[in-house]
């Protein structure tokens, strides 16, 4: 049975099926690799990588999941830390793991091949998991791990219709097991899948329902001891003290009413079973013509067509037998996907972690897809039948789960991009900082990318050269960590001490310099003189009550500016509006008032203007200070009838020109009547 399955179908189908998986793992995921890069966990992990070396990944993972570090530790030595690389690794990985999940399928449904190609493909494209790109770190946490545990259900499928090699290949699938349970907690749940899947091929041979099941527990009973040996392991190692993650609070933490269950049923399955496939819809949901969209659009036609196609002629081509047993085979599916759903999110909940369908939760949808998927072929079997309303619906719905996951890609694509600015005009404005330096902002319009993560490549710029395992510097944002063990109060001198893995960062509030940055803007350096609350109407008091706590004096304002690694950072970007405020603050840092007139001089002949109101202020009092009032009066009106919410720092700009400046010209009720006459009152 074994060599008919491999020698006679699969033959028939090597090209096509691993075609259009490829297709679709290039169209959903690979067209923009080349503008791709590093995000969330990535960038510490390389940042492990590069100053401490492969080997530096198995401690570093010994409190959270001992048996990743050592898959961190192989994969990172052979593909190294070049993020195109990772996106690379990434794309394959996709690849072979949905290659690997129709050779299991198959082996589990030898008669159901177009259903199973379905269920590959739409696995292939899932919506509900949107952190492909974030490769280096999930390629490694999960999708390695869940490798091994598909190549597992596959090979005990293979034992179960192999007679001479049943006793190897059992063992081999125990092995893969292992491997796949213990080096993540992510699939724990997903071993309830094997048992059903056991059953189905026991049921070929046998017809009584008590003899089917007493036949699968017997089957299945090697692999319920390893998974009972993991789930105790598990449960052993998250109550030891070298265990420092989430909690593990099943029968605990969690209510186990009825009702609390019943509401995670309908939120699972809603969720993941419905709302992560109509929410496919969204790349219609506004029309503007966008170069994206167009490509959206071409993805969705091409995919969407491609599968229709190949199917229809697949329909007509295929043999009585293949379609014999849909109805049976369609409630095996959705009864089966139902299951796998809510095994699959077993972990995530007894961590008490919510299941969402937003970054960075949505990686729970993970060990879900696979359940997803059998489900919605299951319901499209049953409801739809066999012909060209099923071929066409779920055709379509690859094709719009492919186009979805092009036009997230696109968000990752511009957070690269975004990142990229905010880390160029950090270290235009930044050239060196004093180590032990402490940045604190309220949170920064970076999507992909968090504090932590990105006090990473803060460290790689200003201090490239690192040995040792004491961080010079930290990125904290206030609306998360203040109250926290890492940011206790917004007091002076109160100590920060972080632990990161097996780096550590150790200063105080006193070493703070409290940065600001908005979606449209450049990057701003907040201080008690220059850039007080009246500079950012309308924050959040967290950053306000920050910004007493600026000390500009941690930056080296006349050290020459960092060399940036172009692998990681890009080239220098084009010299724009934001390169010339940067540069014009870090003038101002240093009293050079001729400087900063000179910069916006040189801004104005590249026809370059402020990308936001307050970012005049440094000019208008350059201006003032150098004896030229009449163009900082001018710059005064121009940023006021834009923003009138920044009257009362104008004033206080204009009340320090008054008391620090030696031009005799300067009148005071002059220039109250002018800022009066653009709109502001006294």
């Amino acid at each position: 049975m074994l060599k008919k399955i491999f020698t006679n179908d699969l033959q028939k189908e090597k090209l096509a099926i691993p075609g259009l998986i490829l297709l679709l793992v290039l169209l959903a995921y690979g067209l923009l690799t080349p503008w791709l890069g590093f995000y969330w966990d990535d960038w510490p992990f390389a940042w492990f990588l590069r100053f401490l070396g492969p080997a530096e990944f198995i401690e570093a993972f010994r409190p959270y999941r001992p048996f990743l570090g050592p898959i961190f530790a192989v994969t990172t030595a052979l593909f190294g830390g070049d993020p195109f690389t990772w996106q690379l690794v990434g794309l394959a990985i996709r690849f072979f793991l949905s290659l690997e999940l129709w050779f299991a399928l198959r082996l589990i449904w030898p008669s159901q091949k177009t259903n199973l190609i379905w269920v590959v493909l739409l696995f292939t494209v899932y919506p509900g998991y949107q952190q492909q790109w974030v490769s280096l770190t999930h390629v490694n946490q999960e999708l390695i791990p869940l490798l091994w545990l598909v190549a597992s259900f596959g090979v005990t499928a293979a034992a179960l219709r192999s007679e001479r090699h049943k006793k190897s290949l059992t063992l081999f699938a125990l092995v893969l097991q292992a491997l796949g349970l213990f080096s993540t907690e992510y699939f724990f749940g997903l071993e309830i899948s094997r048992f059903f899947f056991i059953t189905v091929l026991v049921a070929e041979t046998l017809t009584a329902r008590k003899d089917v099941l007493r036949k699968a527990v017997s089957h299945w009973l090697p692999y319920f001891l390893v998974w009972m040996l993991n789930a105790a392991w598990t449960y052993a190692y998250h109550h030891s003290a070298a265990y420092n993650s989430y909690a593990i609070n099943a029968f605990s933490g969690l209510s186990l009413s009825p009702l609390a269950i019943a509401n995670e049923i309908l939120t699972t399955i809603s969720l993941s079973g419905f709302i992560s496939w109509l929410n496919t819809f969204n790349i219609f949901s506004t029309i503007d013509g966008t170069l994206t969209q167009v490509i959206s659009l071409i993805v969705l036609l091409f995919s969407a067509s491609a599968i229709f196609i190949y199917m229809q002629f697949s329909q007509r081509t295929a043999e009585k037998s293949d379609t014999v047993g849909n109805d049976t085979w369609g409630l095996q599916a959705a009864f089966i996907g139902f299951v796998a759903i809510f095994a699959g999110r077993l972990p995530s909940w007894a961590a008490g972690l919510p299941l969402k369908l937003e970054f960075d939760y949505d990686r729970f949808m993970l060990s879900i897809m696979l359940g997803a998927s059998m489900f919605i072929v299951g319901l499209a079997t049953l409801i739809l039948k066999d012909g060209k309303r099923k071929i066409l619906v779920l055709s379509v719905l690859i094709g719009l789960s492919t186009a979805y996951q092009f036009s997230v890609s696109n968000t990752f694509r511009r957070d690269r991009d975004n990142q990229r600015a905010f880390l160029w005009q950090l270290a235009w404005r930044m050239p060196a900082l004093e180590k032990g330096t402490v940045l604190l902002t309220y949170e920064l319009p970076l999507k992909y990318v968090s504090d932590l993560q990105i006090t990473a490549p803060i460290n790689w710029i200003y201090s490239p050269t690192i040995t040792d395992r004491e961080l010079p510097y930290l990125l904290l944002y206030v609306k998360s960590r203040i109250n926290s063990s890492l940011l206790p109060s917004l007091q002076p001198d109160t100590p920060i001490e972080v632990q990161y893995r097996t780096v550590r960062f150790s200063s105080s509030t006193s070493n703070s310099v409290v940065i600001y940055k908005d979606a449209d803007g450049c990057l701003r350096v907040l201080d008690p003189v220059y850039a007080n609350a009246e500079t950012v109407p309308g924050a959040s008091y967290f950053l306000l009550n920050a910004i007493p706590l600026s000390n500009p004096n941690q930056i080296q304002a006349d050290a020459p500016q960092p060399v940036m690694d172009e692998t990681l950072f890009g080239q220098e970007p084009a010299h724009n509006w934001c390169y010339f405020y940067e540069k014009a603050e870090l003038a101002r840092q240093q009293s050079d008032w001729e400087q900063v007139a000179k910069l916006y001089n040189q801004a104005q002949k590249s026809d370059l203007g402020a990308s936001m109101p307050v970012e005049n202020l440094p000019f208008i009092e350059a201006f003032a200070m150098t004896g030229q009032p009449e163009i900082a009066l001018k710059l005064t009106d121009q940023t006021l009838k834009t923003q009138k919410e920044l009257c009362p720092a104008v004033y206080t700009l204009w009340d320090r020109v008054l008391q620090t400046s030696s031009d005799q010209t300067l009148n005071a009720s002059e220039i109250d009547k002018r800022i009066h006459q653009s709109g502001c009152k006294p």
